[in-house]
């Protein structure tokens, strides 16, 4: 006699069942549950945490990426001729373009002997000597502790004044302005003593002197001599202004004016999200394949566990696709939860580390979201041999166990 002729219902099994009989089975066993999707949650707490460290460290790489550096702009001849690139005509042509706050000229000679005195008891030192207009001065921004800076007028009428470095005032036994240094066998007066620079760090050892009074020093040099026109833009303007200085400085003949650009902190950014990205990609593959294998190999042990339950389940009437799709669930919410808790861990460890070096978390909710969806196609896919192995269980042997 058929289910009809009995009076029988057909068996059904609909979703809410099956969510409630999934629960039922992880929520009795807490603790293996929680160690069988533990490969799950480090493999989605990794994936969370290196993109959300990777993101938080790009947005640092634009917010605290050397500013000075980012608005510095060089520009410096392209052929061994004469630099009319770096002529006041030139300079005004340049100093107008949108994005220039400033720039200047400046010639950097080889190394010459720089001495407190002169005589058979003077120790010189072998320093270099920078020629830098008002302009170039302005851009490289000495950090004046003991004087001042000389300016336009300094420069114009050719005074022969210099500003030390720190380091180069202690080797000569500078320690005041007003004396006077010789450098070859000419005097100046110190005027300034610097110990540090917003630009062009290589000024550090290097005596400054005006642009005006290294031109004849340049002129009878022997050895060789670097000239270039240094720049300092708006925030973000380097880019613009280093694709039309050449122009602006020479333009009969661009191509003998070669520009030197800072990289934009945008390549920096997408490099260091790159990188990390890839490594967060495969440490997460890692783990969610170790959390993939650890759940199939928990629900084939459960099935061994609970044949008679499953034989049961069959005698009463259930399909063998009622048993396939409830160890699916089982597994799939058990990938779910290891995901979903994964995400939260990686959330929770992207906001401490970001907080405790004083940077500004940043978390995206849809690699959350991915983590927790990846974690439920883990468990997804390592129920699937131990579900098909489990409807192949007959009833009757089942019981009889």
């Amino acid at each position: 006699m058929g289910r009809a002729e009995l009076g029988l219902d057909r068996p059904r099994l609909t979703v809410a069942d099956l969510l409630r009989e999934a629960w039922l089975s992880l929520a009795g066993h807490p603790a293996r549950s929680l160690l069988t999707a533990l490969g799950t949650v480090l493999g989605a707490a990794a994936f969370v945490a290196t993109l959300g460290l990777s993101s938080t460290l790009a947005h640092q790489v634009a917010d605290s990426f050397d500013v000075r550096r980012a608005t510095e702009v060089t520009a410096r001849g392209a052929r061994a001729d004469a630099p009319s690139w770096q002529e006041p005509s030139a300079l005004a042509r340049l100093g107008r373009l949108n994005g220039v706050r400033v720039c200047g000229a400046r010639v950097i000679l080889p190394e010459r002997p720089v001495s407190r005195s002169l005589g058979e008891g003077a120790t010189p030192l072998q320093t270099q000597v920078s020629g830098v207009d008002a302009g170039a001065l302005a851009v490289i921004s000495p950090r004046v502790v003991l004087g001042r800076a000389f300016d336009s007028y300094h420069d114009t009428d050719a005074q022969p004044v210099v500003m030390l470095p720190a380091a180069v005032a202690r080797g000569l036994g500078v320690h005041r302005v007003g004396v006077a240094v010789f450098i070859e066998d000419r005097p100046y007066t110190v005027i300034g003593i610097f110990d540090d620079v917003a630009r062009r760090p290589e000024a550090l050892v290097s005596v400054l002197v005006p642009y005006a009074v290294a031109q004849p020093m340049a002129a009878l040099s022997s050895g060789e001599v670097k000239r270039d026109v240094v720049i300092e833009t708006e925030p973000g303007a380097a880019q613009l202004v280093g694709a039309q200085a050449a122009l602006a400085l020479a333009p009969e003949d661009p191509a003998r004016v070669e520009v030197v650009v800072p990289p934009d902190p945008r390549t920096l950014r997408q490099e260091i999200e790159g990188s990390v990205a890839r490594l967060a990609l495969v440490l997460s593959l890692v783990a969610l394949g170790i959390g993939t294998v650890s759940i199939g190999n928990a629900a084939t042990a459960g099935i061994v566990a609970r044949t008679a339950e499953i034989g049961l389940r069959r005698a009463v009437g259930a399909r063998p696709r009622h048993i396939f799709s409830q160890l699916i669930a089982e597994t799939t919410l058990l990938g779910t939860l290891g995901g979903f808790l994964g995400a939260v861990g990686g959330i929770v460890i992207t906001v401490v580390v970001a907080l405790a070096n004083g940077w500004q978390p940043v978390v995206d909710v849809t690699t959350a979201l991915s983590a927790t969806a990846a974690g439920a196609g883990a468990g997804l896919l390592a129920g699937l041999l131990p579900a098909w192995r489990a409807t192949r269980i007959q009833p009757v042997v089942a019981i009889a166990r």
